[in-house]
């Protein structure tokens, strides 16, 4: 749908169904087994013992989807790194 000569963007299913698994990660909340398993099939998370942590390749996911959707949520790591990086 366009507005003007912005477009309304919206994320798939897939796509909600990721982030929302990634931030359930970052803020140590449950998922289900079988999305945490495809998220570490696809590289987006590492077993770490018992829990889960996002990878390089996650952090990446997160902060594409974030975008799209509007939003900004990093860890306080990711923001230290940008500014030392002069990206921030």
């Amino acid at each position: 749908m366009e507005t003007g000569i912005l477009f309304d963007m919206a994320l798939s299913k897939t796509q909600n169904k990721r982030l929302g698994a990634l931030l359930s990660v970052m803020f140590n909340d449950s998922i289900p087994s079988d999305l945490c398993n495809d998220l570490v099939v696809e590289g987006y998370l590492a077993v770490d013992g018992n829990d889960f942590k996002i990878t390089e390749k996650g952090l990446d996911e997160k902060n594409r989807l974030c975008t799209l959707a509007g939003l900004n949520i990093k860890y306080q790591s990711e923001e230290k790194k940008e500014k030392s990086n002069g990206t921030g």
